[in-house]
């Protein structure tokens, strides 16, 4: 009897510590292996299933062919926008004469008209040149109709009906110049805008080359 419960004393002792030891929280276990590769996976996408990746660029992708629109114009266009830049300059540098030395209320009238009009189509031609990559052609250029600076001098010098009577003769004949640019290009054109702004530039010029060869007839008699 005395030996059985020597025995069986330290045999309770120590299931009664096994137990305790068992009852420990969870969180004190370390994490095996199995968790910490679902935790790797969760985090990163691309360590899923090969369906999850992101495809990679393919070769046929990158040579694709950029298009090019076109261009929109032809030589043609260029040459009316760059000729018509200093064709309608000249005319300024007549209608800015004539607000001051015109004898006539309607010549001034006439060339307060003409140069209100010429001041925004030389702003839309320099808009298409600049989008083509050309510049317009020298104020100095030789143009159909075109003015030179001797004439400029010798209006200047005029005065009264002389002056009156230059004017006109020299708008007349500047104005046939600008019609035969935009007769051009309406015929041989392909630029929308280009074309517009030549049939409007048609229409104006021979409307006022009617009402300048009237009056100068009038000057004459």
């Amino acid at each position: 009897m005395t030996t059985y419960r020597r025995i069986a004393v330290p045999i309770l002792a120590t299931m009664a510590l096994l137990t305790a030891c068992s009852q420990e929280t969870p969180e004190a276990a370390p994490a095996t292996p199995s968790a910490s590769i679902e935790s790797s996976a969760a985090a990163s996408p691309s360590a899923s299933s090969p369906s999850a990746q992101v495809p990679s660029s393919t070769p046929e992708a990158s040579s694709t062919p950029v298009t090019t629109p076109a261009a929109g114009h032809n030589e043609a266009d260029v040459t009316f926008a760059a000729s018509l830049i200093p064709h309608h300059l000249q005319t300024l540098d007549l209608t800015q004469l004539a607000a001051t030395r015109a004898h006539d209320l309607w010549v001034r009238d006439l060339a307060a008209r003409v140069r209100s009009q010429r001041e925004p189509e030389i702003r839309v031609l320099k808009g298409l040149l600049d989008t083509w990559g050309e510049t317009p052609l020298p104020r100095d250029q030789k143009l159909p109709g075109g003015v030179t600076q001797a004439d400029l001098t010798d209006l200047a010098a005029a005065s009264g009906a002389t002056f009156d009577r230059l004017f006109i003769t020299l708008l007349i004949d500047h104005h046939e110049g600008a019609l035969a640019l935009a007769q051009a290009e309406e015929a041989k054109g392909v630029q929308a805008d280009a074309k517009a702004l030549a049939g409007g530039v048609v229409v104006t010029h021979e409307a006022e080359l009617k009402e300048m060869k009237k009056y100068l007839t009038r000057l004459k008699k």
